[in-house]
């Protein structure tokens, strides 16, 4: 709906469509000092009217009517049908289709559609990957048709959500649990201590990717993306065969980064119902596994890398390296910045720790949901004009996914309309999705904060995460902007 209402209301543009972010009719330092202005004052004001927590309370939602359920139950069906057919072309596609990127689905599919589409889907609307996972339909269908062959009864999922295996000997391997710790001063135990399981294997696999998107000196070969699909699922039906369905839910990274951002989103399922609630208010409730600071962290700076490699240090670095040499420099660079997005959230931690005499590990399980907002935020301020833009490319590869010169659907010849959005409507969309993103994971914060300790101390407990907070906000618009 949000991209409907921006198409809508865009201003016919100039023929480069994707280009003016240095078009602001504002200089870059003034808009990076209004959008610190922004996250401070949002500071100050929920210090003076946010003295209780509402974000737990407001988890749980309000159940939606009968047609609701019907209609969720209905989509349910038809889109683990198209999980499956969108796998099978993929992988056909990357296997044995055309190898020119521009007239081959897979690059647009992969990278567009399903990386930057399914991240906006999950904040907008909620887990629709719970459903599309093509990974969790095969898994699923091999365990019940297995139990037949067995003549066993399918086995009942899990009270997690997730279903175990029914294998012999090691269909329901458990992970081990987390030891739980000495209760808090808010006398929550919270999720961090139930969770069982990690998501170390999921931060891997999203590592993976974001290291071939973004460090592989040749991320859109065809053959490369095709491979790189098969073997991610061969790998994780593998382990779903070895370790149990549950262990799917914590391995595959796409599955674990759409359910973490559908958090922050108004629908959710709980008990099999639909239910709905107040935007952000999943972050409250989010279960934190081990590893799943790691994880967001890896997300976040991944964006902010991609942001990096558009600034002119970095296109001197690495503008005269090629192949596997350019490749080396990408790897550092993505395993350099991760790292400083990684210290600038521990140094908060660390010093909120000595503020509220809580141990590092627990604080920073606790707050990073508080990071989540922002690394939606990033994903609208670097990938808002792909996506609408570049994004159209599907309209006429559904015609001829392989690349085969056919038009199954009569779109084969639709050409991109670079005019359908303004340059002024991009860049204003983004750099306020910086500026929201960061005032929307301040007030995670403080409502987490208020949650654990008396105001006054919650209080100075969100200076350091404050100053982070502005510091990311002020990287992130240079980055953004080109500066």
């Amino acid at each position: 709906m949000a991209a409907a209402a921006l198409w809508m209301w865009a201003d016919v543009a100039a023929a480069h469509g994707v280009g003016g972010r240095l078009d602001l009719p504002v200089p870059l330092w003034q808009l990076a000092w209004a959008a610190s202005f922004a996250v401070a004052a949002s500071f100050v004001a929920l210090g003076m009217f946010w003295d209780t927590p509402k974000f737990r309370a407001a988890a749980t939602g309000l159940t939606l009517p009968g047609p609701f359920q019907t209609a969720c139950r209905v989509q349910a069906l038809v889109v683990r049908t198209l999980g499956l057919l969108a796998l099978a072309v993929l992988l056909y596609a990357g296997l044995a289709g055309n190898t020119n990127p521009s007239v081959n689905i897979t690059p647009v599919a992969v990278y567009i559609i399903f990386w930057v589409g399914l991240q906006v889907v999950s904040v907008l609307v909620g887990d629709v990957w719970l459903h599309l996972s093509p990974f969790t339909t095969i898994a699923d269908g091999s365990a019940r048709l297995w139990a037949r062959l067995r003549g066993q009864p399918a086995e009942a999922e899990r009270a997690d959500g997730s279903s175990v295996c029914g294998t012999s000997g090691n269909s329901a391997r458990p992970w081990p649990e987390r030891p739980v710790s000495a209760a808090n001063k808010s006398g929550d135990h919270s999720d961090t201590d139930r969770g069982a399981g990690n998501y170390w294997w999921a931060t891997a696999a999203i590592f993976g990717f974001v290291w071939l998107e973004l460090a592989f000196h040749d991320n859109t070969d065809i053959r490369v993306l095709g491979v790189y699909l098969a073997a991610y699922t061969v790998a994780l039906l593998a382990g779903a065969a070895v370790f149990g369905r549950g262990w799917l839910r914590d391995a595959e990274g796409f599955g674990v980064l759409f359910t973490k951002l559908s958090a922050m989103a108004p629908l959710h399922r709980e008990g099999g119902a639909l239910r709905l609630r107040a935007p952000l208010a999943g972050l409250a409730v989010l279960p934190i596994k081990r590893g799943s600071v790691a994880f967001i962290l890896v997300v976040l700076g991944s964006t902010t890398f991609d942001g990096f490699t558009r600034s002119s240090v970095w296109l001197d670095v690495a503008a005269q390296r090629t192949g596997w040499e350019l490749t080396a420099v990408n790897t550092v660079g993505l395993v350099f910045v991760i790292f400083a997005v990684f210290v600038l959230y521990r140094a908060a931690i660390a010093a909120m720790a000595a503020i509220t005499g809580d141990t590092e590990r627990e604080l920073a399980d606790a707050f990073a949901p508080s990071l989540l907002p922002i690394a939606a935020a990033y994903t609208v301020a670097h990938y808002f004009s792909y996506l609408l833009l570049e994004g159209q490319q599907v309209i006429a590869h559904i015609s001829d996914p392989f690349g085969r010169g056919r038009d199954l659907f009569g779109t084969a010849t639709y050409q991109v309309d670079f005019t359908a959005i303004s340059t002024d409507t991009i860049a204003w969309t983004q750099t306020a999705a910086i500026a929201v993103g960061h005032v929307l994971a301040v007030a995670v914060a403080h409502d987490r904060a208020v949650e654990r300790w008396p105001r006054r101390l919650a209080m100075r407990s969100q200076y350091p995460m404050l100053a982070v907070m502005i510091c990311y906000t002020v990287i992130g618009l240079l980055l953004l902007l080109g500066a």
